[in-house]
């Protein structure tokens, strides 16, 4: 008969940590309030030569339960989505161009820093309300080319934010699918514009 084997002991520590952590309310305390709320600013809208340019606001407070996590070395992914589209009464909307920024939030504990990451772009902030800030901003983001958008034609940007919870580890995904707290979302009003992009100030090559 074959004896059954001791537990792996990393897997067991990492176990317990997870216990731990479900015991001090990482995801999510009873009785605390509902889903956090988020004010999406209007979006601002750049019309430069080579296409359409758009920044987008958000301000909102890191719930508790949020913080806790990040603090227990979680990361946090936000995600921004902005879209063009012209508007067609007699089928869907066309999508003209569209583009996402994906914003890391990390707690580094030996530097007691919080890092955010966007693309390759890294900064390390001192405190918290710093990082958020530039979480909270996307400045500049090209959507959709020139070549793509007709003199004189109407179009509308759509937008929306949201805490990307598919960026969480597995477990976690799991089990705050269904907590308030981490529904952190909202959708930006809506901002029709013509397309008069003015002229480039570039000399021919």
């Amino acid at each position: 008969m074959t004896l059954p084997q001791a537990p792996d002991p990393i897997r067991r520590r990492a176990m317990i940590a997870l216990g731990l952590a479900l015991g001090a309310g990482l995801y999510g305390r009873p009785g605390q309030a509902g889903a956090a709320a988020v004010d999406a600013q209007p979006l601002g809208i750049e019309q430069e030569p080579d296409g359409l340019y758009v920044s987008a606001t958000v301000v909102f407070a890191l719930p508790r339960a949020l913080e806790d996590a990040l603090h227990r070395g979680i990361p946090l992914y936000f995600l921004t989505r902005v879209a063009v589209v012209h508007g067609r009464w007699w089928w869907f909307d066309e999508k003209i161009g569209a583009a996402q920024v994906l914003s890391r939030l990390a707690y580094q504990p030996l530097l007691e820093k919080y890092r955010v990451s966007t693309g390759a772009l890294q900064k390390n902030y001192s405190s918290l309300d710093e990082a958020l800030n530039q979480v909270q901003h996307v400045l500049h983001l090209k959507v959709a080319d020139a070549r793509d958008l007709v003199i004189g034609r109407s179009y509308t940007v759509q937008a929306s934010f949201e805490l990307d919870l598919s960026q969480l580890p597995r477990p976690f995904q799991i089990n705050v699918g269904s907590q308030s707290e981490w529904q952190l979302e909202a959708d930006f009003p809506s901002a029709s514009f013509i397309w008069k992009p003015p002229q480039s100030t570039a000399s021919p090559g």
